[in-house]
């Protein structure tokens, strides 16, 4: 299976279980397990944009914040955009 294929799969299994920011880190270490060209790579395989990708690249050179991490089930509680992102109703 190629590259694309392979992220493909493991992006399908992971979408719906991850909130935004933590699809971005993982699409990062993607990437960044790919090397040259990986960026491109997994915005094929995922249909996540480059910005995306290099957005979790910056955010996994930056130290982890200090909030203590929540649970697996308690990621829906997180305030994951700023106040007032989003789509409003």
């Amino acid at each position: 299976m190629s590259d694309v294929g392979t992220i493909d799969v493991k992006y399908r299994a992971l979408a719906g279980r991850l909130d935004e920011a933590m699809l971005r880190l993982w699409a990062a270490v993607e990437a960044r397990t790919l090397g040259r060209g990986g960026v491109s790579t997994v915005a094929k395989a995922t249909g996540l944009s480059r910005t995306t990708i290099y957005s979790g690249l910056k955010d996994l050179g930056s130290p982890p914040s200090s909030a203590p991490p929540a649970a697996v089930g308690a990621a829906s509680a997180r305030r994951i955009r700023a106040a007032g992102g989003g789509v409003r109703n």
